[in-house]
């Protein structure tokens, strides 16, 4: 409940206001009632409780806005609860911390959410234990496959340069040390733009003795497909995009949405920002992403982009790669693996 008050020259009159404003006596209770001096002038106040629905309508305020509102002022009232707790040397480990964190690549807004929680605890004393819980966090938050290929169809989407071609030949080899005989496996090359595209998975497949189409339309898509329905694996290249090559994306969406029963991942690169690997989820949302595989991993020494990603979109993390090898720079993800780089990353900063 909510308490608001009538001011008028009489007791009537500041009661008749209330009625004006709320419609009925039912939708209010008069809690208190006092005349005072005011301006030289007697003056009455009324002071009614009233529930909160009526009261925001009564202002032109839904639900939606009244809720904000609370929570506004609760965050208002526990940054006032926290500045009485916080000492200066918290400030300095939290401010340290969360430099070290966001400068690894993680998003502040995120590492802000984490670290408020331990605002005016004995954590906030220490930066290792800090760091050490926050490590945790980034531990839960991520998601790993549980199966990194779980369908006979596989398709690879994402942009250019990031390795498509190169990560299908990977996870051919590594199918095929995993009992998978390269007759039962083919490769669909669907990339019509790409110069060399098909050239270059082409050569992964020759030496890998491993069926290679390249349909270029739907109806040629839907005949190799008929044709390769006994293969255990059918692994499909994509057109590889910028977040501005609208006709691509078109052509992939077009090309997608014929093939039925298919898992779609989603390869990204190390290198990029996180910007851009937002722009690349933007893009493929559409095909219900089964998982990511992030390439590259032996280009960079930052990966704290990778994470805020993987953090932010729930997406599983399924492989990764660490060279040009083939199959050999190809590992199943893991939270220790990604963990583990990023510790380095941390270890790093502190040394430089």
């Amino acid at each position: 409940m909510l308490k608001e008050s009538f001011i008028a020259p009489t007791p009537e009159e500041a009661y008749k206001l209330a009625i004006k404003k709320y419609g009925s006596i039912d939708n209010f209770k008069v809690v208190a009632a006092r005349q005072y001096m005011k301006d030289n002038e007697f003056v009455s106040e009324i002071t009614i409780e009233v529930d909160e629905n009526s009261y925001y309508a009564s202002i032109g305020v839904d639900e939606e806005d009244a809720l904000i509102n609370e929570i506004n002022i609760l965050k208002e009232k526990m940054a006032r609860m926290k500045s009485t707790l916080t000492t200066p040397k918290d400030t300095q480990v939290i401010e340290a911390v969360k430099e070290v964190l966001v400068d690894r690549g993680l998003q502040d807004r995120w590492v802000s959410n984490m670290l408020d929680p331990f605002v005016g605890t004995q954590v906030a004393q220490d930066k290792d234990l800090l760091l050490s819980f926050i490590l945790e966090e980034i531990e839960e938050a991520l998601v790993i496959s549980k199966y990194p290929i779980d369908k006979k169809r596989v398709l690879f989407v994402g942009p250019t340069g990031v390795g498509k071609s190169t990560t299908i030949a990977k996870i051919a080899g590594f199918s095929m040390q995993r009992g998978i005989k390269a007759n039962d496996i083919a490769f669909l090359n669907l990339d019509t733009f790409k110069a060399g595209a098909y050239e270059q998975l082409d050569f992964y497949a020759k030496r890998m003795n491993i069926a290679h189409y390249h349909p270029t339309n739907l109806k040629e898509l839907k005949f190799y497909l008929e044709t390769l329905r006994d293969k255990k694996l059918i692994l499909i290249d994509t057109t590889g995009s910028s977040p501005y090559d609208f006709e691509k994306i078109f052509n992939t969406i077009e090309f997608s949405n014929d093939i039925k029963d298919v898992s779609s991942y989603l390869v990204v690169s190390t290198t990029s920002k996180y910007e851009d690997l937002m722009e690349s989820y933007n893009n493929f949302s559409f095909l219900n992403l089964k998982s990511v595989i992030i390439t590259k991993v032996d280009e960079t020494k930052t990966i704290g982009n990778i994470i805020a990603f993987l953090i932010d979109t729930k997406l599983p993390l399924s492989f990764i790669t660490t060279g040009q090898e083939v199959p050999r720079d190809l590992e199943i993800a893991t939270k220790r693996k990604i963990l583990d780089m990023f510790i380095g990353e941390i270890e790093n900063s502190k040394e430089e």
